[in-house]
């Protein structure tokens, strides 16, 4: 097994036990245990927990984070269209990682301040492109953050309480996907219509 091959499977199995566990409750060796490594290997590769920790934050939360940045600052779309791509870019990344939305939440509800300075949810939306058109609309900060806040807890609930709300929906899992589908084309629909946009 190569350097390269190693290195990702450790990375990909910090990613599922932080995900799941979070970053306090997560030992080293419950990362090495996933990867099925040796426990030097990952201090080998990556020194410590919080290394490993910091990197894999960096990807996921980076990578998401950059893309709703570049969603909110297109002047070439309007805010019709934003809300659409954003809904679909929370959905493309919480189908990949499931238990990306639940991580999130725990590490906020920690106050794990090297999380919460990479996730920067207020940067994401103060003084982008996307508030501006919503200003130009005569909504109001306040408001602005209402919209914002309605759109994302429109988008999290069913991934974050994914089991509660199979039970109220009655349905099995291929049964809710469907219903999530038709969700992700419908969200933004109901924030324009919520908020007059």
């Amino acid at each position: 097994m190569g350097n390269s091959i190693t290195e990702q499977k450790i990375k990909e199995a910090a990613r599922k036990v932080f995900q799941k566990k979070g970053f306090e409750a997560t030992r080293t060796r419950d990362i090495a245990d996933e990867a099925g490594v040796n426990l030097a290997l990952i201090n080998y590769y990556y020194r410590s927990k919080e290394s490993l920790f910091y990197e894999i934050i960096h990807e996921s939360i980076g990578i998401f984070r950059n893309n709703l940045c570049i969603i909110m600052n297109d002047k070439d779309t309007t805010l019709q269209e934003k809300l659409q791509l954003i809904v679909e870019n929370y959905y493309s990344i919480f189908e990949r990682e499931p238990q990306l939305p639940m991580f999130i939440f725990h590490e906020f509800e920690n106050k794990n301040e090297a999380f919460i300075n990479e996730f920067d949810p207020h940067g994401i939306i103060h003084n982008s492109y996307f508030e501006k058109q919503l200003n130009e609309c005569g909504k109001s900060n306040d408001e602005v953050k209402q919209i914002f806040m309605n759109t994302v807890s429109l988008i999290i609930f069913p991934f974050l309480g994914n089991a509660v709300a199979k039970k109220l929906c009655g349905e099995d899992n291929e049964g809710y996907k469907k219903i999530m589908e038709q969700r992700k084309q419908r969200i933004s629909q109901w924030i324009i219509t919520m908020f007059n946009l």
